[in-house]
């Protein structure tokens, strides 16, 4: 390529081509300037690159070398010229313009065709038979899911179109794909697009779309009128080069809440490798996560505890459906949190490295009414499966508690309080024994907010007030809580295995908490998820306020004032050095609450609960099952 722009320049400079009675013939000079190249090509990388992924930097990478022989015959022209010919320039300088702009397009061409031509090839491939879309975003933003069409990683589709939120990139064009309007003109659009063959099958939201809050709330419930899915790239899986890129279905969760907060997997992979893993509750919602990430993250093996069948059956179910070479093996067992031997002898023989306590019962409104069962489940399976633990040798255990813990008035949060202090007990009691042959089991407590998603709490109880044709009942307008997400609470609760274990920065027993930013008005969630399925709030579905319910409040706290704050080096999660009786002053409360509650007696379990937690000052009353069941549930975790 470098010999022919050479005599291309020269034939294309309209002059004749070489002065006369030159001392070497010019044919063994340019052979000589073409194999000079071979290194300055080098040098610029553009062997490193291969063609078909032809980019902005190998373009630059030619400039940059063709620049560089430009400046080198430049030279060669006013210093040997002279001595070669008569005085005369071999070359000039619009020969040397000339052989500058040919260089550039004999080396950049074949690598843009070529790319072209695989991108071609690819399409052609994979969209036998595409599925025609559109994208919604800004034009910058589009850029990335045009991409990942155009490389046939996001399945058989075809963009026709963009519809950006900016008036101004109307008529523009990102990748050849024209911006045909804004997200105002919608209906305009996509009947406009009929009109001319295009039936609009897919509508894809471009990730950064995502976070424009109440416009995405129209645009989604828009296309949803129209009958046209709205999906989105999985931006998760995006960053992840070992994984190809995705397209789900835009749910809910994607504009509910904040930006998400990302942890860092690898620490976490590198600390999960080979260790041993239980998790009680594992068919619940949050449980299933934790196995399922805990076996692709490397663990050794996982063991689910589960007192339900169905669940524990789901819950392999999914694992293997899910299965991926190099997985660890998964195992269940039905066991009762509150069968203490049963407990001992599965952790004994499954000897765990890390124990996550997922078990629990975290129905506000049902709570209320079964305060003795509550005490078995939470406070008396939270020892249970603590003590087994420890018995065990396990190096570290994790409480899933929740927000509602803290200044607890329910019963729900008066009890995981109470499995907070045992744990936070037992962790100091460990350093006071005398038995130092064995390694302490560290144990900390991860309280929670909403998770999005979970089984039977608010998103997918207004999910189905909204397909029922409504209305949406919500207790209270005034009524916040926290919000995140089952990625984020596994991520979170493998942080607190890690960092627990590791004891770097935390002495005493923690609390963590992701920092969910600020909370969620639980009547703006309503109206968003109405918009969302393409009504309008008041018009098509009604929101029905139906008052607090006892063992609720208008908001939630995460800490304490009592529980100083503590530094953990992890952005997104917070921690709280944690303030419990020790274990001698619990052991005799918790012996009469036991009692108690293995007696039925709801009345006298409330009243020893509320020895340790202050501010549970809710009256005993007879909740009746009706009122207990209606409204939706306020469920964490």
């Amino acid at each position: 390529m470098t010999f022919l722009a050479l005599v291309l320049a020269l034939v294309l400079r309209g002059v004749p081509p070489l002065p006369e009675n030159l001392a070497i013939n010019p044919w063994i000079i340019a052979l000589g300037f073409a194999a000079f190249s071979l290194l300055i090509y080098g040098a610029c990388s553009l062997y490193a690159a291969r063609w078909r992924f032809a980019s902005l930097f190998d373009l630059f990478g030619i400039f940059k070398a063709v620049c560089i022989l430009t400046a080198v015959l430049l030279l060669a022209d006013y210093i040997l010229s002279p001595r070669l010919g008569e005085g005369a320039k071999l070359l000039g300088g619009r020969t040397l313009a000339i052989y500058w702009c040919v260089q550039v397009i004999l080396l950049g061409g074949p690598r843009i065709a070529y790319r072209a031509y695989r991108a071609w090839r690819r399409q052609t491939a994979h969209n036998r038979d595409p599925l025609s879309a559109v994208v919604i975003g800004r034009a910058a933003d589009a850029d990335s899911v045009i991409r990942a069409v155009e490389a046939g990683v996001a399945g058989p589709i075809r963009v026709f179109g963009i519809i950006s939120p900016v008036i101004q990139e109307t008529g523009q064009a990102v990748r050849g794909i024209p911006v045909w309007g804004t997200t105002d003109q919608l209906e305009t659009i996509v009947r406009s697009a009929a009109e001319r063959g295009i039936t609009l099958q897919r509508a894809i939201i471009a990730p950064e779309a995502l976070h424009t809050g109440p416009l995405m709330e129209d645009v989604i419930g828009a296309f949803r009128r129209m009958g046209i899915a709205t999906i989105r790239l999985d931006v998760a899986h995006s960053m992840d080069t070992a994984k190809p890129l995705r397209l789900h279905a835009v749910i809910d969760d994607d504009l509910l809440i904040r930006p998400l907060v990302e942890v860092a997997e690898e620490p976490l992979k590198v600390f999960v490798s080979g260790k041993r893993v239980v998790v009680t509750g594992g068919g619940g919602s949050i449980g299933s996560e934790l196995v399922l990430r805990s076996a692709q993250f490397g663990a050794a093996a996982v063991l689910v505890l589960e007192h339900s069948e169905a669940a524990l059956h789901a819950v392999l179910d999914r694992v293997e459906l899910e299965k991926r070479p190099g997985d660890a093996p998964v195992e269940g067992r039905l066991c009762d949190i509150r069968d203490r031997a049963r407990m001992m002898t599965l952790m004994a023989d499954f000897a765990p490295d890390v124990v996550f306590h997922a078990a629990a019962l975290k129905h506000v409104p049902h709570l209320e009414r079964e305060v003795s069962d509550a005490v078995r489940t939470n406070v008396l399976g939270t020892v249970n499966t603590a003590d087994a633990a420890v018995a065990a040798g396990a190096t570290a255990f994790v409480l899933i508690s929740t927000d509602k813990a803290t200044e607890p008035v329910s019963i729900l949060g008066a009890t995981k309080r109470l499995a907070e202090m045992y744990i936070q007990a037992l962790d100091a009691a460990q350093l006071l024994t005398a038995d130092m042959a064995r390694a302490r089991t560290r144990l900390v407590a991860v309280r929670f907010g909403n998770v999005l998603g979970t089984a039977g709490s608010v998103v997918p109880r207004f999910r189905a007030q909204i397909e029922a044709g409504g209305p949406v009942t919500v207790t209270d307008p005034a009524m916040v809580r926290y919000f995140m997400t089952r990625r984020e609470s596994t991520d979170l609760l493998w942080t607190a295995a890690r960092i627990t274990a590791e004891a770097t920065s935390i002495g005493r027993s923690a609390i963590l908490v992701l920092n969910m930013g600020q909370p969620v008005r639980i009547a703006d969630l309503a109206e968003r998820m109405i918009k969302l399925a393409g009504f309008e709030p008041g018009k098509g579905v009604d929101i029905v306020f139906t008052g607090s319910r006892p063992g609720e409040r208008m908001s939630e706290i995460l800490f304490e004032e009592t529980e100083p704050r503590l530094d953990i080096g992890i952005r997104g999660i917070v921690a709280a050095e944690a303030r419990a009786p020790t274990m001698s002053q619990l052991q005799p409360v918790f012996k009469r609450l036991e009692t108690a509650a293995m007696a039925g007696d709801d009345v006298r379990s409330r009243e020893i609960i509320a020895e340790l937690v202050a501010d549970l000052r809710v009256p005993a009353r007879v909740i009746p099952l009706r009122e207990a069941s209606e409204g939706g549930s306020e469920k964490q975790a």
